[in-house]
């Protein structure tokens, strides 16, 4: 089964019961459903990047409302929030590129692999996680160091600071290694190296490299 995206713009477009920001939550949860598992599981960063918003009160009211009025469902599965579609799930029966639908046991060129899912699990939608694995080479453990990279960095499009991650980070960390570790002393070998090394806001320096300081 895949998602029929014209369908449900359609009902939403039509659905005088949603306010505008409700409708493109909707949509958002709608982007990040996951027909295998039966929910959307985005974080609040995610969405928050999604709305362009900083504030999470905002993502916990659409998302309040939206329960409130029937749309959707919220569980919880581990430490992560699931919302799951209880309007519009509107779904079509794959189809081959000869427009017939694929025989039994045949695979569907949109189904996903292994590797497609374990990205899907940390918030990526479908088409993200393709993306993501593409640049990575497949190499789903790159995948995950450069998202772990992007949330430790509090990054708030996580999509693309992971992207840029998966082809940066050998760089970065060669970039930002400190010959000294907090513990080590500063020890001049010459009279020469007799002044104390410059301290930098390795934050600060990183976030003008990504241009998003000026």
């Amino acid at each position: 089964m895949v998602k029929d995206y014209l369908k449900f713009r359609n009902a939403i477009k039509k659905d005088q019961n949603l306010s505008l920001e409700e409708s493109y939550m909707l949509e958002l949860i709608y982007d990040y459903y996951n027909i295998a598992y039966g929910y959307a599981y985005p974080s609040y960063e995610i969405l928050m990047a999604d709305l362009k918003t900083k504030r999470k009160a905002k993502v916990s009211k659409l998302i309040k409302s939206l329960v409130k009025k029937g749309y959707i469902s919220v569980d919880k599965v581990g430490k992560k929030n699931t919302y799951k579609l209880l309007k519009y799930l509107f779904l079509n029966n794959p189809v081959d590129s000869d427009g017939k639908p694929p025989l039994d046991g045949q695979v569907h060129f949109s189904e996903l692999t292994d590797e497609e899912k374990e990205v899907i699990k940390l918030g990526f939608t479908e088409k993200q996680a393709k993306s993501l694995l593409k640049g990575a080479k497949d190499k789903i453990d790159k995948v995950v160091q450069a998202f772990n990279y992007a949330k430790d960095k509090g990054a708030g499009n996580l999509y693309k600071y992971t992207l840029w991650g998966i082809n940066n980070i050998n760089k970065i960390k060669k970039t930002f290694e400190i010959a000294f570790t907090s513990e080590e002393k500063w020890n001049p070998k010459t009279k020469f190296d007799n002044f104390q090394p410059r301290e930098y806001d390795w934050d600060s320096l990183e976030k003008r490299l990504l241009g998003w300081e000026v």
